[in-house]
């Protein structure tokens, strides 16, 4: 397989770009890689195309983004593309159902360290032996009691278990909060930028939208 260098003619590189792009086009009209995206990224899903693409014209993946890395043009259609099955609103809603289970069993297992109740049995039974024995040594020490944090934590289990289709939304500018903050804050009530304003912390230029960058 060529790799693009001077030992061999050189790829046709014009023609892989337009076939890649065609299948990413391609996939964003379907739906049968949605379900692989919510699970583990859509890294996998974009070296299935390079791998489905470049394969056959016994090109390297590697090669063909090298070479995309000098073309600012074609670097950016495929940045567009991606940027395209990144938005797909049935990608979109399934992140934030997968986002929202996790949620879930991250509050209801620091509940347990806060609280020194036992989280419900679908959390339970997904937590190994060594682990059950830690989570309960933290819990009747009493070390990680949180006053403050725990009515939060309680606050938001509830919207998830009575009115989920609230949580992950600001309750201050009803914007929907980044999924980065809520897989680091499950209980956040609120967006980074009300939350400094509720702090009295200095306005900050906007959160920057976030992009997918591959190379």
């Amino acid at each position: 397989m060529t790799t693009g260098s001077p030992e061999g003619p050189p790829p046709q590189w014009k023609d892989i770009h337009q076939s890649i792009l065609s299948t990413l086009d391609a996939l964003n009209a379907s739906t049968s890689w949605i379900a692989t995206a919510a699970t583990v990224g859509i890294e996998p899903v974009f070296e299935r195309v390079l791998q489905q693409v470049c394969g056959p014209a016994e090109v390297s993946p590697q090669a063909y983004i090298e070479h995309i890395t000098r073309d600012t043009g074609m670097r950016r259609e495929v940045q567009q593309r991606l940027s395209r099955l990144m938005e797909n609103p049935k990608l979109v809603t399934m992140r934030r159902e997968a986002q929202r289970r996790e949620a879930e069993h991250q509050l209801h297992v620091l509940h347990y360290v806060l609280s020194g109740k036992q989280p419900p049995e679908w959390v339970w039974a997904t937590i190994d032996e060594d682990q059950r024995e830690q989570l309960r040594e933290a819990a009747e020490s009493g070390e990680e009691r949180d006053d403050q944090l725990l009515p939060r934590v309680q606050r938001a289990i509830h919207k998830l278990e009575v009115t989920p289709g609230i949580y992950g939304l600001c309750e201050d500018c009803y914007a929907i909060i980044l999924l980065e903050r809520l897989q680091l804050v499950p209980w956040a009530e609120c967006c980074a930028a009300c939350q400094r304003k509720r702090e009295g912390v200095p306005d900050q230029a906007p959160e920057p939208e976030v992009r997918v960058t591959y190379f």
